[in-house]
């Protein structure tokens, strides 16, 4: 069946411009009218026609999601729960997409073959599930899934921004602060020392070379940090070996490291729980799960476990080489694929890990607040004694 692309009035006379399926011109405007357009114009759409690009958080996923599942579950149908998410939301553009979705159904085209057409708005991981669940005829449910993975995927996405924001909050300050003060504030110290032309012990002439450098280079200490973050991203993302190392840095990271592999297998047993439970073979969600992690590492230790089931070995038995997996993990895994009972223990792997990562985090934060006071005092105290070190052997001279 072609697509057209179309423009069409509203009751209204507001102007509407999009794209629908019909076996001809004529076919197209009954379709239309039946929705309550009236056609202005319209000719076969391109086949290689780029579709909306929009951006879609994951709060409007969320609110997709639950509201299908409501309205399924009540009932509804599939096109008529879609026209009513579309009237719900604020967004021009995840309407069009959703619009273009509803007529690729009415087109006779499944709902995750229409979904598929929007890969930068609905994830690879939510469309195999709503593949599996047309398939068993369960999409209530699979809606309500994915729901709660994106809520829960939400939940951690904000404690690892509560990990990271507060540090490279402080340190920015801090260093703005160092910035200062060595820029303006020991200058003027300088200045006065000069002036008495007393002897300079080793530290305040060390405090001076410091300051004399960042006044006359203070841009470098803004550009160079910001541009090796964005040559290191770059680089990661062009080399691979260079992201294998990144990441194995990540997880033995001081304070930080085991809070980003407790993420990143949080990742994987919560994805592999959902995968699993609906239906998935166990294959297609370690490959979705490689993708789904954040890390290189835990990545390479999945696509070795595919290869491995793929010859009737287990993914315990991969993973016991990684040092990366905790024996509880190791454990739990292979209660479950002995007794066939894998998702459970994967649920309640992952479940033990959404309670341990914010008690961690509030660890971290116990831990990093006074290692950046006892820093700033430090710094400060040292500027101080180098400053009133001279002056206080001036005094000592005059008296």
């Amino acid at each position: 069946m072609p697509e057209f692309s179309y423009k069409a009035i509203d009751k209204s006379g507001k102007q509407v411009t999009s794209f629908r399926y019909a076996t001809d011109e004529a076919s197209l405007e009954n379709s239309l009218k039946s929705d309550g357009y009236w056609l202005i114009d319209a000719s076969k759409a391109s086949k290689t026609r780029k579709k909306v690009k929009v951006k879609v958080t994951r709060p409007m996923l969320i609110e997709f999601c639950i509201s299908m599942s409501a309205m399924l579950g009540s009932g509804i149908g599939i096109v008529e729960a879609i026209h009513s998410v579309v009237e719900e939301s604020d967004s021009e553009g995840f309407q069009t997409v959703l619009r273009d979705v509803a007529e690729n159904i009415k087109s006779g085209n499944t709902l995750v073959s229409a979904l598929e057409q929007y890969p930068n708005v609905f994830p690879e991981q939510m469309c195999n599930l709503i593949n599996a669940a047309e398939y068993s005829g369960n999409l209530v449910e699979a809606f309500k899934e994915i729901s709660d993975y994106l809520q829960w995927t939400e939940g951690l996405v904000k404690d690892v921004k509560q990990v990271s924001l507060y540090p490279t909050i402080v340190l920015i300050v801090v260093g703005v602060f160092i910035l200062f003060l060595f820029t303006f504030v020991v200058p003027k110290f300088t200045a006065l020392l000069n002036s008495v032309n007393v002897p300079l012990p080793l530290i305040t002439e060390v405090v001076i070379t410091i300051s004399d450098t960042v006044q006359a280079y203070w841009y470098l200490f803004i550009i160079v940090p910001f541009g090796l973050v964005k040559l290191s991203q770059f680089c990661i993302k062009r080399f691979s070996h260079l992201a294998l190392i990144a990441d194995r840095i990540k997880l033995k990271l001081p304070i930080f490291g085991e809070v980003i592999k407790m993420l990143c297998l949080s990742k994987f047993t919560h994805n592999m729980a959902i995968l699993t439970r609906s239906g998935i073979p166990i294959l297609q969600s370690l490959s979705l799960c490689r993708n789904l992690v954040g890390n290189k590492v835990i990545a390479d230790a999945i696509l070795e476990a595919e290869a491995a089931v793929n010859q009737g070995r287990t993914m315990s038995e991969v993973f016991r080489s990684y040092s990366v997996f905790p024996p509880t993990l190791l454990r739990m895994m292979v209660i479950g694929e002995e007794t066939g009972s894998l998702e459970k223990s994967l649920n309640h792997i992952s479940g033990r890990y959404d309670d341990e990562i914010p008690r961690r985090i509030k660890k971290i934060m116990g831990i990093l607040e006074p290692m950046i006071m006892v820093m700033l005092i430090g710094i400060v105290g040292t500027v101080v004694m180098a400053i009133f070190m001279p002056l206080m052997s001036l005094m000592g001279n005059v008296g």
